[in-house]
């Protein structure tokens, strides 16, 4: 999947490696009355789009958590924070996840979704 005119963006991952993306737009959404802002990624496996919240490191996994971009056809996508979920390497430190961007560092909470766990 390419997306002509999209800025490419390396993304690290948490053995150090890089991955590469497209960084195909952003959603804005307000969250306890604060405006929120997520960019969304695209390679050839589909979109991704990771975030830390500001629970992170407490209620919810330190590294931040994914949540699935469904698209709708026309640009229309849906997200639901309900089905947000920790990456592969909260559980297990061999496997090879990227990291969340900066700016997918949000200063409010979702509190939704899959939350810390035992032996965290």
């Amino acid at each position: 999947m390419e997306f002509p005119g999209k800025e490419v963006v390396n993304i690290q991952t948490s053995t150090g490696y890089m991955q590469t993306y497209q960084k195909i737009g952003s959603f804005n959404f307000p969250v306890e009355r604060q405006d929120t802002s997520l960019s969304l990624y695209a390679n050839d496996q589909g979109f991704f789009l990771p975030f830390v919240d500001s629970l992170a490191g407490g209620e919810t996994y330190g590294a931040g958590r994914y949540v699935e971009a469904h698209s709708m056809g026309d640009g229309e996508f849906v997200l639901d924070f309900n089905f947000a979920y920790n990456p592969y390497c909260a559980y297990n430190d061999k496997w090879s996840c990227p990291l969340t961007p900066a700016e997918n560092r949000l200063g409010v909470p979702i509190a939704t979704g899959e939350m810390v766990f035992e032996g965290y």
